[in-house]
């Protein structure tokens, strides 16, 4: 059945308005509105839960006749449908402009908000910040030949800008560039820079799937003991600039082999000489966030402290105990960092052979050689979580128990070895003395 319109365009081009304001019906509840002033509206009368309702469709001639047809056309099939077409209309609106907030928001505004909410207190410094401040550099600016996506708007952003990213890095990164990706997108969705409805593209981001397998980077270490204690001795004798606080923290860093960077930031609050303990908080530990994130110890870092190390710290509280950290660096530096230990090892003509981290492997491998009537002398597993590295198997296991009166004999056990080893006593298997030239 052909509909039936009162209107016409010829009708239309002819309307004068009048000195109050009339209507023009067309038919179904729709009618132009013409106003004294000239301007004619198009209306749409209808009624929706029993009540009258009025839905502007826009001003003629701007909206031409067949236009507004249309428009009154789609609001009756709302209608009819059982949606109020102003609500359907105000909501059209609304997202309209939300998607064009939306392609104001560019990914480099929502990085900064989320960057913003991981500074630390005034003042103060936080090596997490600084990891997360580069994650952010690299997701905007890009790294190497893989480009970042800082321009790029919040409704573009899709897998594919990130994947480039994780292809230039190596895996320890690519953890953590996907962890702030992910976090950015939920600060975002936060404050409303993100589709309701959307969900992240970097939620479900396999750390393997596609990548090459992680390889552990093996950095030079010293593991023959005849040659460690060389080391030691020069050690011994090295004379830094200032209060020699390079030898210092590469004394330190022998006895208790820990991570270079937790020696570069220790700080006095954390030390106990009379018991005999640091305790590192969590927070200072390698890997915190993404520990946390995977439900592994949260605990603090022990480390029981030998008679050799309790003594070696008396002595470097008299030079820096009034100041914060143990090794308080020169000029704008905050601490010392590891490279200083690097280059001084590299004095020491160990450069390629030995460096900071080194002790760690040094530590671990002769403590695991360690035998009595044949047979270990430290378990393994003690060995590692004393060096914080137990992975999630054992330390679910271990964590139920600190070991710390094993750990204290470990560790006094091993500052006895280095004063052996730096005198260049070492026994064999059958308790033969074998002197070595430490000079050599």
């Amino acid at each position: 059945m052909k509909l039936k319109f009162a209107l016409t365009d010829t009708t239309l081009r002819h309307v004068k308005s009048r000195e109050k304001p009339y209507k023009l019906t067309d038919g179904g509840g729709l009618y132009l509105l013409v106003n004294p002033n000239g301007s004619m509206l198009w209306r749409y009368k209808y009624t929706f839960e029993g009540k009258e309702k009025l839905l502007s469709l826009g001003q003629y001639p701007a909206v031409k006749l067949a236009a507004a047809r249309k428009a009154h056309q789609d609001a009756k099939i709302k209608l009819q449908g059982g949606t109020d077409p102003a609500a359907a209309r105000q909501a059209e609106q609304q997202a309209a402009e939300a998607q064009a907030a939306l392609r104001e928001k560019t990914f480099s505004k929502a990085a900064d908000e989320w960057l913003d909410t991981r500074k630390p207190p005034e003042g103060k410094k936080s090596k997490r910040y600084d990891r997360d401040a580069r994650m952010v550099r690299y997701l905007k600016e890009g790294k190497g030949i893989a480009p970042g996506f800082a321009k790029a708007t919040m409704d573009q952003i899709e897998l594919g800008h990130l994947l480039p990213l994780l292809k230039a890095v190596n895996h320890p990164t690519r953890i953590r560039l996907i962890s702030a990706a992910r976090k950015i997108i939920s600060c975002a969705k936060a404050h409303g820079m993100w589709p309701k409805d959307r969900p992240s593209p970097f939620a479900d981001i396999d750390f393997e799937a596609g990548f090459a397998k992680h390889k552990e980077k093996h950095r030079p270490a010293i593991t023959d003991p005849v040659k460690f204690g060389h080391l030691l001795r020069k050690i011994e004798i090295y004379e830094g600039r200032g209060d020699n606080l390079t030898g210092h923290a590469l004394e330190l860093l022998a006895l208790t082999f820990v991570r270079p960077g937790t020696i570069a930031t220790a700080k006095w609050a954390h030390f106990d000489l009379k018991k005999a303990l640091w305790v590192v908080p969590f927070e200072g530990l390698k890997m915190a966030t993404e520990r946390s994130e995977a439900g592994k110890s949260v605990d603090d870092y022990i480390v029981p402290l030998s008679r050799q190390a309790v003594a070696l710290l008396r002595e470097l509280h008299k030079i820096t105990g009034d100041g914060e950290y143990l090794f308080p660096g020169r000029g704008d530096g905050r601490t010392i960092s590891e490279n200083t230990l690097n280059y001084a090892l590299h004095g020491l003509g160990y450069k390629g052979s030995h460096c900071a981290h080194g002790f760690r492997s040094t530590a671990s491998t002769l403590l695991n050689r360690e035998r009595v009537n044949g047979r270990r002398r430290f378990e393994r597993e003690l060995i590692e979580m004393q060096q914080d590295r137990l992975d999630a198997s054992t330390r679910a296991v271990y964590d139920r128990d600190d070991r710390l009166p094993e750990r204290i004999e470990l560790m006094q056990f091993w500052a006895d070895k280095i004063d052996v080893l730096r005198e260049n006593v070492v026994r064999d298997g059958h308790g033969v003395k074998i002197v070595a030239d430490w000079r050599a």
